[in-house]
This record gives structure tokens, sequence and C-alpha cells, in this order.
């Protein structure tokens, strides 16, 4: 993610990269897994880590106290043997805005929906789910299927307003939708219309989509990759500049009975602010800490 520098080796990762900055700035640390899926060539994994943050981050002012963060990863692997396969790629999108937002040091405007509170699968399928005991007997091309569609529909659609039928045939009505920060936790089809799809519509035209990395292990599925559109109006704050914007999305869904019933979303906010030649980590920096849950 922007902010941490890119790795090309283990030792690299570890000595110079995103696990040495990460080491040095949060003492203490425990992670928790939500989901945690793959299959051959890839996995997905979303967690959210309970961190001593001790030392400063990309500038900003350490506060010296717990905090809790989100963290999404994906995973591209190849096989290397009949039966051994290696990871050869991963990237890591953390949620920023939310962290920031909790330190008391939001970059974001406060999002119309409730921010915070990001929970795994509500089924009994493991945590973190699925194990894959329980994958292996649900229909995973069906899921593959709808998680797909989800991911098309939604985010590329036909308009701003556009394709509301399209998009509600791939969901359960009484959906759950995690957003990251500056979007919030949607419940139920209206809240996800009106607070998460159409302000994404409304702000990008021309919208494509370039998907990196995709799987399913029974009905949880995962997709990595980029939104891109021509920004033409507000969204998390910023105003429309014209320009052509790339987004970094980790996203998963869960799929039951032939529709989403929940789903899970990561955007790599501080790289869309880079691209309109903004520092994210140094607004949070100048930004005056106010106490937030």
């Amino acid at each position: 993610t922007v902010g941490f520098a890119t790795s090309r080796t283990p030792r690299g990762w570890c000595e110079s990269g995103e696990e040495d900055q990460f080491r040095r700035t949060f003492n203490e640390s425990v992670f928790s897994q939500m989901l945690f899926l793959g299959t051959d060539d890839m996995a997905s994994t979303t967690s959210y880590g309970s961190v001593f943050w001790g030392n400063d981050l990309l500038g900003v002012p350490a506060p010296n106290d717990w905090v809790y963060f989100r963290v999404a990863d994906f995973y591209a692997a190849r096989k290397i043997s009949p039966v051994a396969a290696q990871l050869y790629y991963n990237f890591m999108i953390i949620d920023f805005a939310d962290l920031f937002r909790r330190v008391g040091r939001p970059v974001l405007p406060p999002a119309a929906l409730p921010e915070g509170l990001v929970l795994t699968a509500a089924a009994n399928d493991g945590v973190p789910a699925p194990l894959s005991s329980v994958a292996k007997s649900q229909d995973a091309a069906t899921a593959q299927k709808v998680a797909k569609a989800a991911l098309h529909d939604d985010w590329i659609g036909s308009g701003a307003g556009a394709g509301t039928k399209q998009w509600r045939s791939h969901w359960h009505s009484n959906l759950t939708f995690y957003g990251p920060g500056g979007i919030g936790r949607a419940h139920g089809s209206e809240q996800y219309r009106q607070h998460v799809i159409e302000p994404f519509r409304a702000a990008f035209d021309d919208r494509s989509l370039d998907t990196k990395i995709f799987g399913c292990e029974g009905n949880y599925c995962g997709a990595f990759g980029e939104l891109s559109g021509r920004h033409v109006g507000t969204w998390l704050g910023l105003e429309a500049s014209g320009k052509i914007l790339s987004i970094r999305f980790a996203l998963n869904w869960r799929v039951v009975d032939g529709l989403v019933q929940e789903g899970w979303a990561l955007f790599d906010i501080p790289a869309v602010f880079k691209q309109l030649d903004l520092d994210f980590f140094a607004m949070a920096a100048a930004a005056r800490p106010h106490i937030h849950s």
C-alpha cells in the first residue's frame, strides 16, 4: 500500500520494507483473522489488529496507546511441483482512514453510515471463515458467478443512478456490507445503494475494472484489482478533478442461496490522494487531534 516500501525479496521485506517499518511503529501487536480463503493460485485474508502505536508512522505522531485497525491481504501463488506451491505476490491494504479517525486525526469527512465495527461472517463457518472442511460442501461455481457479477455490476454498472435492478439481483435485501473508513457499514439494500454504490457512480464516469486476483473457496470469494474512472464528482470529500483515477480495491463476499449476504471492502485511499497531488499522511499529521471511538 502507499506509504510502505515495495519489497522484492523476503529479506528486503523484513529488513527494510513493510515488516521493518511496521515493527518499529507498532511495538506490540495482536491480530485476529476474520476471513481466510484460498485456492491453488490465490489467497485472501481480512483481519484486524490491536497494536501499541509507539513511534511515528509516516510522519504521523504516535499516540503512545493501543489502537485498532483493519487490514486485507491478497496473495498470488504458482505451483512449483505437483504437490507444492509458492507465493510470489502480496498486496496489503490498511484502513488508514479509519485508523487516523480513531486517534483523532481524521482526513476524510465523517461517513453517512456507522464507522469502525467490522465483524467476521455471521455464520457457523469457523473463525477465520471459512473452514476448508465446511467450504468443500458449498457451491463454489455459483459463488464465483455471483461474486464476479456483483463486482462488475456494482462498481462498473451503467451510470450514476442506473442499473439498480442489475446490482440488486446479486444481493440479499438484508445484506451487510463492511466498508472502509469514510464509507462505513451498510445494512440492507437501500443503505448500500444510497451510501456506497450511488456516490461512487456519481463521482466517476467511464469506469473500468482490472481484476488482478480472484478466487472462491466454497461460498466465500475475494477479488483484488483496480477500478478506474474519470473523476467528475465528489467522493470521500475529494472534489471533482477531471482526472482519470485508479483505485486499488480488496473485496470479499459470502454467497448464500445464490445471492451475496455479506461483503467486505477496503480501498487504497492514500494512493487516490497521491494521484491528486495530496499527501494523505501529511494531512493526518497536520490534523488537530481529537478523540474518536
